[in-house]
């Protein structure tokens, strides 16, 4: 499976609220009770950045054929439109970098 990202803390996406995020991408599997592997993902391991500190915020999974997976549903509702922000600004990001380099 290939990555379109670096594995680098140097990704960064700042949302519409003027937050700013750094990610890193690693696949991830997916196994079902048995233990038995069902899919692997791309996780997206998201730090916010504050003042002048970073901290862990969300993991965030993406499956090969470009559809967001939610794996944990208990987010609050207030961070959910943070999640769902994360994610648009992710696929623009993604398309932007496959757009440029088909041409």
């Amino acid at each position: 499976m290939t990555n379109p990202l670096p594995n680098l803390l140097s990704n960064q996406i700042i949302i519409e609220n003027n937050s700013k995020f750094y990610y890193t991408i690693k696949p991830y599997e997916l196994s079902n009770a048995l233990g038995n592997r069902i899919a692997v993902l791309q996780e997206y391991d998201f730090m916010k950045r504050d003042d002048s500190r970073e901290q862990p915020f969300v993991k965030l999974y993406k499956t090969t054929e470009g559809n967001w997976y939610d794996i944990e549903d208990i987010k609050p509702v207030s961070e959910k439109k943070i999640l769902r922000l994360l994610k648009s600004a992710i696929d623009a990001k993604e398309n932007k970098i496959s757009l440029s380099g088909s041409l």
